[in-house]
């Protein structure tokens, strides 16, 4: 394959996005020339590589409705063992951290305390990196609001010793030289930075790695929030005007997570599944809306976790005469058309492990 064909070239990328001064040059590896698809039919998406997705499950674990810590580290352990070959806490999390990165943790509390990542899973994390060297101020749990933050039972610190808790919109701000530019959206809802979405400086200042955490459910608008919705609504303001029709998030999803100050700082994505909604969300789900899916998925392939997710999320949707979420969930598609992960189901590798 040539250079050219690794490349997304300027031309066919700025025909609906502008970058800040981080795109000044663009080389990412991409399957090339990829056809629109119709729904479940993955035989147009050419093959280049295959993926990885490690699931690991603990049944039980949330009978009680709050999992115990002590099985979260196991099941934290077991997922990163089997992601990286090794055999320790400390050398599996090396293997993406070093002593000196300052790693942020970017997770999904906007549903409270029902449904947003775990504290119990974010600690279990938290534990991983401080096995690995990372210094315990040096890493940030973060949203872009902090309300949200505490009303899913996140206590902030802001502070000079401790793990930091803390959001965009309130204390780190933006940055108003690394942006995404479209004009795929609504304009009359745009905010005050018009057709610019600017990047939290959380993102591009404070830290120099990226964990995300988000959780497994339903989207009204986008069919799904997995990986690649959270990353992207959550490190950008100015994101309301993707939601409407015709657009329903996609491409803005994509091109965000695909730009150069994202690529060169995600390393990591570990899905919260212990409890997920199949309808009603992000944050009108109802009890009979969720379930106990009772896992943790691990991988380095955003599309290739959302794919099997929406899996997840259509098959509850069937059992319960919904609609597909596939429908809607187009920014999953065009995510792996810019390269950014494999989303044909025959070339992900499911690693399904038990922890008793």
């Amino acid at each position: 394959m040539s250079t050219k064909d690794n490349c997304l070239t300027r031309r066919d990328f700025l025909k609906h996005t502008a970058f800040g001064v981080f795109g000044a040059s663009i080389g990412i590896g991409y399957m090339g020339g990829l056809p629109p698809v119709s729904d479940g039919d993955d035989k147009q998406l050419p093959v280049n590589t295959r993926s990885r997705v490690i699931a690991v499950k603990k049944g039980g674990i949330m009978k009680d409705g709050k999992p115990d810590l002590t099985v979260i580290q196991r099941m934290m352990d077991e997922g990163m063992f089997a992601l990286t070959g090794k055999k320790t806490t400390a050398g599996a999390w090396r293997s993406f951290f070093s002593p000196q990165d300052v790693v942020g943790i970017k997770i999904n509390p906007i549903a409270g305390k029902k449904l947003s990542t775990r504290p119990e899973v974010v600690h279990a994390i938290i534990l991983s990196l401080l096995a690995a060297g990372v210094k315990e101020n040096n890493i940030i749990v973060w949203d872009r609001f902090e309300g949200h933050l505490m009303f899913a039972g996140y206590q902030l610190n802001k502070g000079s010793s401790g793990v930091r808790y803390y959001g965009t919109e309130q204390t780190a701000g933006y940055n108003n030289e690394v942006y995404y530019e479209s004009e795929d959206d609504d304009p009359t809802i745009r905010e005050k930075n018009g057709v610019r979405s600017l990047f939290s400086n959380i993102a591009t200042r404070q830290v120099t790695a990226i964990i995300n955490v988000p959780v497994m459910k339903n989207h009204g608008i986008a069919g799904v929030t997995l990986c690649l919705k959270n990353l992207a609504f959550g490190v950008v303001n100015n994101t309301a005007r993707f939601h409407p029709s015709p657009y329903f998030c996609d491409p803005a999803i994509s091109e965000i997570c695909v730009h150069p100050a994202m690529q060169s700082k995600v390393r990591l994505h570990i899905v919260d599944a212990l409890q997920a909604c199949f309808d009603g969300g992000p944050v009108g789900m109802k009890p009979n809306m969720m379930w106990n899916e009772e896992r943790l998925f691990f991988g380095t392939d955003p599309v290739a976790i959302d794919r099997i997710g929406l899996e997840i999320i259509d098959k509850k949707r069937k059992e319960h005469n919904r609609m597909p979420a596939s429908r809607q969930a187009r920014h999953i598609i065009t995510a792996g058309m810019k390269g950014l992960g494999v989303y044909d189901k025959n070339a992900i590798d499911i690693i399904e492990l038990n922890v008793t």
